[in-house]
């Protein structure tokens, strides 16, 4: 089963939502009720301390008798992290974050790393909005779009060993990416509307990009 998470971070255009929220578990964390709203989507479950979401959209859900779940300001996870626990514990096993890359660079970094843990859960997750698409791999993955689309390989871990790549403008072969440091992997290139990348050791994110 596939959730659907909004985060609380800007979403000007809200086409890309709609191939995600058919047949989906729909999680609002605090202030993501706005975009549920703005869609006419009725959230399985909202969670949050609600210091962010304006008033008279946490009212109108709360009218609606939903699974509403409030916490104190003063607590270890974040929202997001709250809305993920629900996701996981209602089963689902692919996991969409939307809203959650914004302003708050604090917000995107944290949320970035989030992959990590689904990851290592066995989960299949990526953070979506109008210009990219992002995910955490260990193992080979496929990328599909068009020829054209950009897409970069940005190391999580200190090394990522065995990199090759299939279909990209510019190929690495068995090649070695290092955090922080000779960042050739940035903005790359697909050549048709496949392509795949296969690593040997390490954390790698998987981006595709657009302006």
């Amino acid at each position: 089963m596939r959730a659907f998470v909004f985060g609380g971070a800007d979403i000007k255009d809200y086409s890309f939502c709609q191939k995600y929220i058919e047949n989906s578990f729909i999680v609002c964390c605090d202030a993501g009720m706005k975009h549920a709203k703005e869609l006419g989507v009725t959230p399985n479950v909202i969670v949050g301390d609600f210091d962010s979401v304006d008033s008279d959209v946490l009212e109108y859900f709360k009218n609606q008798n939903l699974d509403i779940k409030q916490y104190p300001c003063k607590k270890d996870e974040t929202d997001m992290e709250l809305g993920l626990e629900e996701a996981i514990n209602a089963g689902c096993d692919e996991i969409i974050i939307t809203a959650g890359i914004g302003s708050r660079m604090d917000h995107t970094l944290a949320n970035l790393q989030l992959l990590f843990n689904l990851l290592e859960k066995g989960i299949n997750a990526k953070i979506v909005n109008e210009y990219n698409e992002v995910w955490l791999i260990n193992k080979k993955t496929v990328i599909t779009g068009k020829a054209g689309d950009i897409v970069s390989l940005v190391p999580m871990t200190q090394e990522v060993k065995g990199v090759t790549t299939y279909n990209l403008e510019y190929p690495l072969n068995d090649a070695t990416l290092f955090f922080g440091s000779r960042l050739l992997a940035v903005s790359n290139v697909m050549l048709s509307d496949r392509a795949e990348v296969e690593i040997k050791s390490g954390y790698l994110y998987v981006m595709k990009c657009h302006d």
